[in-house]
């Protein structure tokens, strides 16, 4: 049985290419809108490359916003760059959380350079100083990411930092190791000792959040990586790009990408819709609670019906408002209400927006009377229309 389902699975066609290039351990060719922050951390680092000087720099932002992908596409490159320079130069990229005992990290880099080293047995210390050894023995440096260091500090204290800043004190030698820290914020740097702090308060690089129009610049990059041809509406896009940009977050709108993507397989469709979208939102956040919606008033629960229902006609992401007003009066009439004069729609329209419902915008160019349009982001259309129709009974 296992056998045919499987194969069954496997000769079903995908919308995907190869859907791996939306995985958050993916490095892309291009860093769309990062160009500058990559600049930056190439001026700060041409000391070591050209003097064979150390550098420290801490990346911070908040989720999202690129900081892992950014530092791992500049350390291949400062890898490739030292490489045509004949610098002996390794890149090494640490996850705190994962790695997140001082033992751990500093084994981890051990590891690196020689798997089959000894080190079991052996205290942090002792390993920090068979790594500088190691450096020393083949002119060799290193460049450190310590991701989610802010994590690290918090769990286990400066100790790592404030060893790996001293490596050149013990051997009296030059510092071969350079160490970028990525972190939320730098205010788990209070925590450090003031002279480990100035290491790195002159070298702070904050990413910002991505803009709506950034999160649809890189979604349809990736996109078109991931998706075979045309299998991505440009509707799609915009409102996973809507949705994400509440926060900033690429992570979060390719995850919402992906999880599109694989709905639609599961409904064996060729085309990601925005419903495919509203379902992968629904499974990440499902922050439409009915308990909100069983406190609407008559007609709010009337006029958030009408949005939804025209929506699931559509198949479009968004809806003028001058056509959901139309659906209103109809659903008005099937559910044998006196459909409320404009203004006072208008009214409903906000409120439900107020409660985060809806997402009302403007509409655009080329619209001629209609300044505004809206969407459902939180749920699927369909499924709000089912809770709608429910919550106002069969009273026809």
């Amino acid at each position: 049985m296992y056998k045919d389902m499987f194969e069954e699975e496997m000769d079903k066609e995908s919308v995907f290419r190869d859907a791996s290039k939306l995985m958050p351990d993916y490095v892309p060719q291009v860093l769309v809108h990062r160009d500058e922050e990559f600049r930056q951390l190439t001026r700060l680092f041409k000391s070591v490359l050209e003097n064979k000087s150390s550098q420290r720099v801490l990346v911070t932002g908040s989720v999202g916003v690129g900081k892992t992908v950014l530092t791992r596409k500049f350390g291949a490159e400062l890898e490739r760059a030292a490489s045509a320079r004949k610098l002996n130069l390794t890149y090494l990229h640490i996850n705190c959380r994962k790695d997140k005992t001082l033992y751990a990290v500093i084994a981890k880099i051990l590891q690196h350079f020689n798997p089959k080293w000894p080190y079991h047995g052996l205290g942090p210390e002792k390993l920090l100083n068979d790594v500088i050894t190691y450096l020393d023995a083949h002119d060799s440096y290193l460049t450190l990411v310590l991701d989610e260091l802010d994590f690290f500090v918090q769990q286990n204290g400066p100790n790592l930092i404030y060893s790996l800043t001293r490596t050149s004190e013990e051997s009296g030698g030059p510092n071969r190791v350079s160490v970028i820290a990525i972190a939320r914020d730098k205010s788990f740097l209070r925590s450090l000792d003031l002279a480990t702090q100035s290491t790195f308060m002159h070298n702070v690089l904050l990413l910002d959040r991505y803009s709506v129009t950034q999160l649809r610049d890189i979604l349809s990059k990736r996109a078109g990586e991931a998706f075979k041809a045309g299998a991505v509406e440009d509707d799609t896009i915009e409102l996973i790009a809507d949705i994400a940009s509440r926060w900033g977050d690429a992570r979060f709108a390719l995850e919402l990408l992906w999880r599109a993507g694989m709905t639609a397989d599961g409904e064996g469709k060729d085309t990601v819709t925005p419903e495919h979208a509203r379902k992968a939102k629904a499974d990440v956040y499902p922050e439409i609670k009915k308990e909100v919606l069983k406190d609407l008033q008559q007609h709010e629960k009337l006029a958030l019906l009408a949005v939804a229902r025209k929506l699931v006609i559509s198949k479009q992401a968004y809806a003028l408002t001058g056509e959901v007003e139309k659906t209103y009066r109809v659903v008005c009439e099937e559910y044998r209400e006196e459909p409320r004069k404009h203004t006072q729609f208008w009214g409903y329209l906000q409120r439900i927006n107020a409660l985060g419902i809806v997402d009302i915008k403007p509409s655009g160019p080329g619209q001629r009377g209609q300044s505004l349009k809206v969407s459902v982001q939180e749920a699927p259309a369909a499924w709000l229309e089912r809770e709608m129709e429910q919550l106002l009974g069969e009273r026809k």
